[in-house]
């Protein structure tokens, strides 16, 4: 029989995140060489269970593109996440399948997949195409980077107008976009820094600024001048106003910035100079501006800056949405990365990390070979991922974040934006198991050295250790009531573990490894996931249970390595 071959396949859901009660739909995109009448199926699941099915016929014409409208499998929950399978059949054959995942939640905050907006030119009005790519990624909060008139007067007065740095900006344009984010279920921030204002403005309230002991005024590339943040101050009078214009406007939170600089400074107050430790002023901003925003709008979030991780111990338990990091030198190594993360939970297990790690080696004027900086992008996201973090990355059509000035993104090739889809996809189907509060990571004490709680043999003989060290397969186990969880990243094979840099290679794959765990209930099921695979999904690996030195164990043999899998041993229910 003669298959009619499919051109295109895409699936994605209709928003990027789906309230309780929410109505939702599934968006399959296909295209044929011939014409046909095809069958779609769809199934449904919630972690590693199928909870709903469909099927429909649809008549696709030669070379035309067709989009089906699918309902979604929805319920009434605080925050779950689904993964969502398609099969593309003619007469019984199958041509094709594509996968997406989708998750509800009661507020963005459950899981802040935080993405960004820098072009607001008026060439961009009428064009949303950026958003609708934003959506693919279930990018469910985005923040507006430098949408505002300047840093001390966010609301232009009318609709063009030029930016401190130079570019001319359309306000209107920018309204468009905040429209159509929240048309996809998106939450808007409002870029802001906490303590910029112009040099004009400085200049004319003198008092109203942070100084050097030499009586110089702190400043940044001689446009932005320090402001004084303490509370009560003139300033902060000033711009907690500024934040709450911008709710007004539509904004659904600020995202109060900072530039890591001055830590102290002195301040000029009735002629007098008083010492300010910035560190301690921080957590009584954010609380005041939350408590500003909210009372305009209940819902409104907020994320603050933590520029190099300073002061994050002062501001983890202040009033905001998530630990939120800029992540810079000395931080250099994947393991690092998780040390941070790992470090905000411990300060504050109730919100989600989320870190800012731009990626250098995609810089266009760079020139690097796209090859050699996708292979690192894969390796800085599995491990933001796998220890439980978010990463302020995408954006735009198919952007990437490059450097802290965001105009200066790139653009993802069409195949890594792929895989970049399958590793967020992953995330929101499974982002109940790597994000939960509830988590406990025991990667030092159950796997590696003196440990037998979890072992690994491997065929190739690699070295297991949860230190992330190149060369080895780095082991993350986690628990929580209910699972043990374990992650493997491939590092076998890198020549070196920095984040920022691009990878000559992939990581060399890894076949044969044998997990033992010792089960420490009865076991409901064992399962592996990972986002290299095309679909994402739940795979059973074979195993036997055995007896362990401290009682029974489960030896699993592992599907391939290649960059990331998670396997998940999920207990009985305990009475």
């Amino acid at each position: 029989m003669l298959i009619t071959p499919l051109i295109h396949l895409d699936a994605y859901p209709d928003r990027a995140q789906y309230r309780p009660g929410q109505p939702g739909n599934l968006l399959v995109e296909l295209e044929t060489a011939e014409d046909a009448v095809l069958e779609i199926q769809v199934a449904f699941h919630k972690l590693e269970r199928p909870v709903y099915a469909d099927k429909l016929r649809v008549a696709a014409g030669k070379g035309e593109r067709v989009q089906v409208t699918v309902p979604l499998f929805l319920e009434e929950t605080e925050w779950a996440g689904y993964g969502a399978d398609v099969a593309v059949l003619l007469d019984g054959e199958r041509l094709g399948a594509a996968s997406t995942a989708y998750d509800i939640a009661d507020h963005w905050r459950r899981a802040p997949r935080y993405g960004f907006l820098s072009d607001f030119r008026s060439g961009e009005a009428g064009d949303l195409r950026d958003v609708e790519s934003m959506n693919k990624f279930h990018l469910n909060v985005i923040q507006f980077y430098d949408w505002m008139y300047r840093h001390d007067d966010l609301i232009p007065e009318g609709d063009e107008f030029t930016d401190p740095m130079g570019r001319t900006m359309s306000y209107r344009v920018v309204l468009e976009k905040l429209s159509a984010v929240h048309g996809k279920g998106m939450a808007a921030m409002a870029y802001g820094a906490v303590y910029a204002g112009l040099k004009d403005f400085l200049a004319g309230r003198p008092e109203w600024g942070l100084y050097q002991r030499s009586g110089e005024p702190f400043q940044l590339i001689d446009l932005f001048y320090i402001m004084d943040i303490t509370p009560g101050s003139p300033w902060t009078d000033h711009i907690v106003g500024e934040f709450a214009k911008a709710v007004k406007a539509g904004f659904d939170g600020i995202h109060m910035d900072q530039y890591g600089f001055p830590k102290k400074a002195v301040r000029r107050i009735g002629g007098q100079e008083e010492p300010v430790d910035l560190a301690e002023c921080y957590p009584a901003l954010i609380d005041r501006t939350k408590a500003a925003v909210t009372e305009i709008d209940p819902e409104a979030g907020l994320i603050f800056n933590n520029v190099g991780n300073y002061p994050v111990a002062a501001t983890a338990c202040a009033d905001q949405e998530a630990i939120y990091i800029e992540v810079w030198p000395p931080v250099i190594h994947l393991r690092e990365l998780k040390a941070l993360i790992d470090n905000a939970r411990m300060l504050n297990p109730a919100k989600p990390v989320i870190l800012s790690a731009y990626l250098p080696s995609f810089y266009p004027p760079a020139g690097n070979d796209p090859e050699w900086a996708e292979n690192g992008a894969v390796m800085t996201m599995a491990t933001i991922f796998a220890s439980g973090g978010y990463h302020l990355l995408l954006g735009e059509e198919r952007g990437m974040l490059t450097k802290p000035y965001y105009p200066d993104y790139a653009e993802m090739q069409q195949t890594f934006a792929l895989e970049a889809r399958r590793y967020y996809d992953f995330i929101v189907r499974f982002g109940t198991l790597l994000h939960h509060p509830a988590l406990e990571d025991v990667s030092y004490t159950y796997t590696g050295g003196v440990n037998t709680e979890i072992s690994f043999q491997g065929k190739n003989a690699p070295t297991f250790a949860p230190n992330g060290e190149a060369g080895s397969v780095w082991t993350i186990v986690k628990r929580m009531p209910g699972y043990m969880l374990v992650h493997l990243i491939n590092l076998a094979g890198l020549e070196d573990d920095y984040w920022e840099h691009g990878k000559r290679q992939r990581p060399e794959p890894q076949d044969g490894i044998v997990c033992t765990v010792l089960l420490e209930h009865p076991v409901e099921r064992i399962y592996t996931a990972s986002p290299d695979e095309e679909d994402g999904g739940v795979r059973d690996p074979e195993y036997a249970i055995a007896g362990h030195e401290q009682g029974l164990a489960a030896q699993i043999a592992l599907p391939c390595l290649k960059v990331w899998t998670m396997l998940v041993v999920k207990y009985k229910e305990q009475e």
